[in-house]
């Protein structure tokens, strides 16, 4: 059986083909989506294979939890176990060595399981054929090199999860695939995926008579991505209107700044470098410098406190929450109790725009990157991925295309839907 697998930096979905139609399978309780996040009780657990794929019926796997499971989890005790979140974000970072490779393919690999299993629970066979969706760069700045070391690690994720045959395709050309299935007519589409990590816009001549054509790489007006998406928008609101509260802005008592550095790192979850830098000896050594020798060292025990109890990605979570209630109020807290103190910090929805003001300006560039490609314009903008709804960015997309209509896709299942109907055109 064939399926067409979102592994995205947020969230994993699967789709396969019944009764004619896509659809999308139960993989966390009742819910299609399950969030990218693992936990593992011990940080040294070793996943048990047999004949290079993974033993799922071992009690080393069944110790692992998965999505919301692995959240809470995590934040009932930060200080034990591994917790990975948005494992995808890693698989372009340059200089990865081989024992690091192997340790995230490992991570995937379980993830993919987790998710095949479940999938496969509500079916009567097993999923052994899959397209899964890429980005048009992975997170990294090695550029062809990354993007070729990512999908190889997915590859042999894949495998080890027991997917026998598997293919990729780009995100936003699965999302137009979707919005291709209800065409009466031929159209010009852009394609605009802000996903949890990734950027990425596709200019594409789509229409009923190309919906069976096996290569479609002659309809790609126009292709444009990078690193950019949810978790840096998440990262610029942390910045900008919560790490004031742990010393962000702050100077020493000799009148030389706290270098932005320490508050940068603390903040960059989906940076592995940053993430060792901001828990290694040295920072805490500075850190513990700054509290003595700051103008405001309550400020600066903060950060030291949030490195101790190693509480990044909780904070980030309260952020991300902040975020998302910014899309339906003008103001939301971001609450600190995990560090032990009953301190809320307000964010508010203008401040959340002069933050992300870079990140925008940015997909402007990629926008009108894509559409110089395509030497022409296009008949609709398609809008998919979690961040393309959030009010900031929707604001800023209706500025720059004018009267252009802008569509909207179902955001979190739009790539999935258009990656199971590419299996089917590639596996049948």
């Amino acid at each position: 059986m064939f399926a067409g697998f979102d592994y995205g930096t947020s969230n994993c979905s699967i789709g396969v083909w019944q009764n004619g139609a896509v659809r999308l399978l139960p993989v966390e309780g009742r819910n299609s989506l399950i969030a990218s996040t693992l936990y593992a009780p011990k940080p040294d657990l070793e996943l048990n294979h047999r004949d290079d794929v993974l033993d799922m019926s071992t009690q080393s796997f069944d110790a692992l939890k998965f999505g919301n499971d692995a959240l809470q989890a995590y934040l009932r005790d930060p200080t034990q176990g591994y917790f990975v979140k948005s494992p995808k974000s890693f698989l372009g970072a340059k200089g990865l060595n081989e024992r690091i490779k192997d340790r995230f393919i490992s991570v995937v690999a379980a993830m993919m399981g987790n998710v095949k299993r479940n999938a496969e629970s509500h079916l009567d066979q097993a999923i052994d054929q899959v397209i899964i969706g890429r980005p048009v760069n992975f997170q990294g700045t090695g550029g062809a090199a990354e993007n070729q070391q990512a999908l190889q690690m997915l590859v042999a994720a894949a495998h080890e999860a027991g997917f026998a045959d598997v293919a990729f395709l780009f995100e936003p050309m699965a999302a137009a695939m979707e919005y291709e299935a209800s065409l009466e007519s031929e159209e010009k589409i852009l394609v605009v995926d802000i996903g949890g990590g990734t950027t990425d816009c596709s200019f594409v001549l789509i229409g009923p008579s190309r919906r069976e054509v096996k290569n479609r790489d002659a309809d790609i007006l126009g292709h444009a991505g990078e690193r950019q998406g949810g978790n840096d928008y998440d990262q610029a609101l942390a910045l900008h209107s919560v790490m004031p509260t742990f010393g962000f802005g702050d100077h020493l008592k000799s009148g030389l700044p706290i270098p932005n550095t320490y508050f940068v790192d603390a903040v960059s979850t989906n940076d592995v470098n940053a993430q060792q830098r901001y828990f290694s000896r040295t920072t805490g050594e500075r850190l513990d410098v700054f509290v003595r020798e700051g103008v405001h060292p309550r400020r600066i025990a903060r950060l030291a406190r949030l490195r101790e109890v190693r509480s990044t990605y909780r904070l980030l979570n309260e952020v991300e929450r902040a975020k998302v209630n910014l899309s339906e109020h003008e103001t939301a807290a971001v609450g600190l109790g995990f560090l032990n103190e009953a301190v809320e910090v307000v964010c508010d929805r203008k401040g959340f725009g002069r933050s992300t003001t870079r990140l925008l300006d940015r997909l402007s560039d990629l926008i009108s990157e894509t559409l110089k490609q395509g030497q022409t314009r296009p008949d609709v903008v398609y809008l998919t991925g979690g961040m393309a709804g959030a009010p900031v960015v929707r604001q800023h997309l209706e500025k720059v295309f004018g009267r252009l209509p802008l569509t909207d896709s179902d955001h979190f299942g739009s790539v999935t839907t258009g990656l199971t109907i590419w299996a089917r055109n590639q596996f049948t």
